[in-house]
């Protein structure tokens, strides 16, 4: 309960004067007995009792008469779970991320937590403000509205292919409220509290922002998934090669011994294996002809169908062809003869290259325009000037310069091109821009500076810069396969058509290729878009193509996170740890709708208050009119009167 008028509780300090009348303010007489009045000192010892009680209840009625009074003027107001509210801003953050696809008798986990999030919109008014955070689908922008507003959003929501991250959910639910000028604010988080949706690492942010948890009950059903896919290893296959689908299980509690995975291509079964749960197999599939390959890997549906089957795309292509120009070192030459005995590299002059390693720069800017170009630097920095001149004729606006910092890092990048990832970089050089560099993005950093650029020169040539010598004393890629992996990758992807077989998890960003019109989601929808953004509304599994007019230009798959496939639920004492101090757990869809809006409030309660005061005021005229009631003393008896004669 609280009160609006806070000042007029100063006014029960007036009880005080009641009490001290009572127990102070009493005559003191002095007492004289003789035998006339003996009687009525007797009769005034037998009432004696009476009238103590008599003044004890006055007592009270009294002081509970100025106490009624101040509450009335204080208006007090008494909070309840079925009382009203005051204007609230809260947030309503939805897990719809692939776990809450799991079916669980005969309805879906988000159907359940959809009934759950509706409950609070039961007893909403109009003066509250809503916003709906789907966990599954970050990109979506909540937008502040009413209860009707909220309730059509949610039941609007289907279950997602992304993880749902609840940590940065939450994080931005608080960030919306910290917009509001609202009191009072709360969030309400209804989701199946999966363990791997809080391992991001961070911490629950502080903050005194109350949270009401939905925790539903723990019944976790085995799953088996499918938890990667990779095409040829991460090097989709050239024409007329036969391309290997390696398939990796997820792990299972329900003692299963195998399971049937089967590899879909255009509606048709190209291969079938039986494999262990937790354990990886690789099924090979024919040869292809030119063009895109789409398809999946499936197995036979449970509770949770979505990650029982994960899609594939690569692009079977002739093999690109490559060349070299100068001396780019030896494991740069082995490199490019194990591309050419296995097929996936033609030797190539550089008017016919899709590929040229260009040493030192050496001839850049003389190359065909039509040519791709990977710039090595060379190990001495003394030839820098020199590389730094063939840029600037070929029009690349970035420069090399020596460093004299010591240290080493490993290669990082939101882009890192496949072989790199791991390899560690011990000596490079600076890579600047001169200026602007319009069409310049940067595909790898060590130790936060860029090492692989890719620039655009005059007449549009494509150039990769990388800011260290392939040699061994400068990295350990030339002594890793990744070697191998990284010109593969940049022939036939990076200069080539493209076609990559690795897959990209649902909530990535798409980037698109640069001459790309718009974009058709796994359902069939088109999006306008350009080279110069990405695709963000990832949230469904499934094939992503990549238009130029009525051209395919890419084809992306997009299958669930990993993470989503282990059910595993956050331990409830984890919950406050996860979630912060100011929490509330309900795990009764019923007791939903009393739990959430914390600061309730009934009506004003003085019309009640004074309406006790007026009853008891009466209640106390009436005892107090009793009190001073004469009783006429009854005739003595003569035994009495003797008595009294004789004392």
């Amino acid at each position: 309960m609280t009160v609006l008028n806070p000042w007029f509780l100063l006014a029960a300090a007036s009880v005080s004067v009641p009490i001290f009348l009572h127990l102070f303010h009493r005559r003191k007489v002095r007492r004289l007995s003789f035998p006339a009045l003996r009687y009525l000192e007797r009769t005034e010892r037998e009432h004696a009792r009476e009238i103590r009680l008599r003044q004890l209840l006055l007592l009270l009625a009294r002081v509970a008469a100025l106490l009624l009074l101040v509450a009335a003027g204080a208006r007090l107001v008494v909070y309840g779970p079925s009382a009203s509210h005051p204007p609230t801003a809260a947030v309503i953050v939805l897990d719809n991320s692939m776990s809450s696809g799991l079916v669980l008798g005969e309805e879906r986990v988000l159907d359940v937590l959809k009934r759950v999030a509706e409950q609070a919109l039961n007893g909403a008014t109009s003066d509250d403000r809503f916003w709906v955070v789907r966990a599954g689908e970050p990109w979506v922008p909540a937008v502040p509205g009413g209860a009707a507003e909220a309730r059509a959003v949610l039941r609007a929501t289907e279950p997602s292919g992304a993880r749902g991250d609840l940590s940065e959910a939450l994080a931005r639910a608080r960030d919306l409220l910290a917009t509001s000028d609202f009191a009072a604010r709360e969030i309400h988080l209804v989701s199946d509290l999966q363990r791997s949706a809080f391992e991001n690492g961070a911490a629950a942010p502080a903050g005194s922002t109350p949270v009401v948890v939905w925790t539903p009950p723990r019944e976790t059903p085995p799953n088996h998934g499918i938890v990667e896919v990779l095409v040829g290893g991460g090097l989709p296959p050239v024409e007329g090669q036969s391309a290997e689908i390696g398939v990796r299980l997820a792990d299972a509690a329900d003692g299963a011994t195998a399971l049937n995975a089967r590899v879909v291509v255009e509606g048709r079964i190209r291969a079938a294996a039986t494999i262990p749960p937790g354990s990886e197999a690789t099924l090979t599939l024919p040869p292809f002809p030119p063009g895109w390959v789409i398809g999946s890997v499936e197995l036979d549906p449970d509770a949770l169908s979505t990650d029982d089957r994960r899609y594939f795309a690569f692009r079977s292509r002739p093999a690109p062809g490559i060349t070299t120009v100068g001396d780019a070192g030896r494991f740069v030459r082995d490199a490019i003869t194990v591309l050419q005995d296995a097929n996936r590299a033609r030797p190539a002059g550089p008017a016919e290259a899709d590929l040229v390693v260009a040493a030192g720069g050496i001839s850049l800017e003389t190359l065909p325009n039509a040519a791709h170009v990977l710039v090595v630097p060379p190990a001495d920095a003394t030839l820098l000037p020199a590389l730094n001149a063939r840029l600037q004729a070929a029009g690349v606006p970035w420069s090399y310069r020596a460093r004299s910092a010591p240290g080493g890092g490993e290669l990082a990048g939101m882009a890192l091109p496949a072989g790199l990832e791991g390899a560690r970089i011990d000596q490079w050089y600076e890579l600047t821009r001169d200026g602007e560099a319009p069409g310049s993005a940067v595909l790898a950093e060590v130790a936060g500076t860029p090492w692989a650029v890719e620039a655009t020169g005059a007449e549009a040539r494509r150039v990769l810069l990388l800011s260290s010598p392939l040699d061994a004393t400068a990295s350990s890629l030339p002594l890793s396969a990744g070697l191998v992996r990284f010109l593969d990758w940049t022939a036939s992807e990076w200069a080539g058509p493209g076609g990559s077989g690795t897959e990209r998890h649902a909530g990535a960003r798409l980037d698109a290729p640069a001459s790309v019109t718009h974009v058709t989601t796994p359902d069939g929808k088109q999006f306008e878009i350009d080279g110069t953004r990405s695709f963000a509304a990832t949230g469904q599994v499934g094939h992503y193509t990549f238009m130029a007019g009525d051209s395919v230009t890419s084809v992306v798959a997009v299958n669930p996170p990993p993470q989503e496939s282990d059910l595993t639920p956050l331990d409830r004492r984890a919950v406050t740890d996860a979630v912060g101090a100011e929490v509330t757990t309900v795990s009764d869809i019923d007791a939903w709708g009393r739990a959430v809006f914390r600061e309730r409030r009934g009506p004003e309660a003085w019309w009640p208050l004074l309406l006790v005061l007026v009853l008891l005021l009466t209640a106390e005229s009436f005892l107090a009119a009793a009190g001073r009631t004469d009783v006429s003393p009854r005739p003595a008896t003569p035994t009495e009167l003797a008595s009294d004669a004789a004392s």
